[in-house]
């Protein structure tokens, strides 16, 4: 007979973890270290994660509600859909710069989730449907020109993400090395276009 599963151990090494990749890059997470923090044995720690990457898997999750929480409320305070998007991109780099370990594990560390059932779909591409909507949003009230919502959405994740991997590792002009913003608000313009559309 297994043992019965302890929430609030399964929360504290989840809140350990997400604490951990706040301050080091997905590679360098240990589990024995993991474990040490939480007061449990390294083998304990097995019980609920069966590896790292399982670990790593449900903190996605975790990291996905985190991201789309921000977004949304950045969001929600802007009158109207154009500024809405903005006010979205903005966020969405600011966490990702913040939050750039994480960032890392969602954008680039684990491989995709290629079985998702629609719940799950859901909970992963939160951030995509709700920029998705937002776009839809705009384009419907002729605020920006009307394209495939989902495409550009695709395009600013790609675009944003491009430019904070290449901000945090200066892998961009020297200019641009203490901060981003000018570049995202480079993109925030090209992708809004003209106002009216």
């Amino acid at each position: 007979m297994s043992k019965p599963a302890n929430p609030e151990l399964i929360q504290k090494i989840l809140d350990i973890a997400m604490d951990e990749l706040g301050r080091n890059p997905p590679e360098r997470i240990n589990m024995r270290h993991i474990a040490e923090r939480a007061g449990v044995s390294a083998t304990a720690i097995y019980y609920y994660f069966s590896s790292k990457e399982a670990l790593f898997e449900r903190i996605k999750l975790d990291a996905m509600a985190e991201l789309d929480s921000r977004v949304a409320e950045a969001a929600s305070r802007e009158p109207s859909p154009r500024k809405r998007i903005a006010a979205f991109i903005r966020a969405y780099a600011a966490w990702c710069l913040e939050r750039y370990n994480l960032a890392r594990l969602l954008m680039d560390e684990l491989p995709p989730s290629l079985d998702l059932d629609e719940e799950a779909m859901r909970k992963y591409y939160s951030v995509i449907y709700r920029a998705r909507d937002l776009v839809e949003d705009a384009i419907a009230k002729g605020e920006i020109e009307g394209r495939d919502a989902l495409l550009e959405v695709s395009f600013a994740q790609s675009a944003i993400w491009g430019i904070v991997s290449l901000h945090r590792n200066k892998r961009i002009h020297p200019d641009f090395w203490d901060s981003p913003d000018p570049l995202i608000e480079r993109y925030i313009a090209t992708a809004l276009g003209r106002e009216g559309g």
